[in-house]
């Protein structure tokens, strides 16, 4: 059979496959362990055009997490959504159900130091007081450090990378400055599967107040085999 044609044979049944696959994900790596966080779906999440997540995203975010019986409060929470700023990474810190900044003291605070490829946007947002800085680190590489500061069970903040599809690979450091009423083991990563959310492991600060873990992006199945094939089809040589 001609090879064009296998080709076309075996990209239509890879397609009728890719419904069944895997989504693609995220592998985060830290001390204590190795975590595959696939995305769920947060559209209208990310939308904005200066780095900050609104009140209403964090209370989405918490709410939605809540709903699956996941605690927010008290945790600071990494998950993978899709957004309006593509597949991102998202921290959602002390998260409450309905953020209230009226009369907010900030007596929570979290350090956050992140980096990955130059190809994507950051947003990170938390009450009056919390700073954010940006680095061109060179080499296509990009620097972000916040100091975020929150009322614990009256408002929270958050963290985020977009498009981790672009910006395949990078680091977080998380930084314990004061967070008084977090309990044992705070950090947890949450996957979606099977049409709900789920903590797929938990982490805890080190003896320096310093917790760091690395993450790689990893396409679908389906979208690695079109790939090889397409590459089959573009390489034959052409009849003479």
């Amino acid at each position: 059979m001609h090879r064009s044609i296998i080709a076309i044979l075996s990209i239509t049944a890879l397609l009728g496959m890719k419904t069944n696959a895997h989504s693609e994900y995220i592998t985060v790596s830290g001390a204590d362990g190795t975590y595959d966080l696939h995305a769920g779906e947060f559209s209208g999440l990310l939308g904005s055009t200066d780095n900050q997540f609104s009140m209403s995203e964090l209370d989405l975010l918490a709410a939605t997490l809540n709903g699956n019986g996941i605690d927010t409060i008290g945790h600071l929470t990494f998950f993978l959504a899709n957004t309006d700023a593509g597949v991102s990474l998202i921290g959602l810190f002390d998260g409450v159900a309905v953020n209230d900044p009226n009369g907010s003291i900030s007596n929570h605070f979290l350090g956050v130091s992140a980096t990955t490829s130059s190809d994507t946007d950051w947003f990170a947002t938390g009450d009056t007081g919390s700073q954010t800085e940006w680095y061109d680190l060179g080499n296509g590489t990009q620097l972000v450090n916040a100091y975020l500061g929150w009322d614990h069970e009256q408002t929270s903040a958050g963290f985020a990378w977009g498009d981790v599809q672009t910006a395949q690979a990078g680091t977080v450091t998380l930084y314990d400055i004061d967070l008084t009423e977090f309990a044992g083991e705070p950090i947890q990563f949450v996957t979606y599967e099977d049409s709900h959310w789920d903590v797929a492991g938990t982490a805890d600060f080190s003896l320096m107040n310093q917790y760091a873990f690395s993450y790689q992006f990893v396409p679908a199945p389906g979208a690695v085999a079109l790939l090889a094939l397409a590459g089959f089809t573009g390489t034959r040589r052409r009849r003479i």
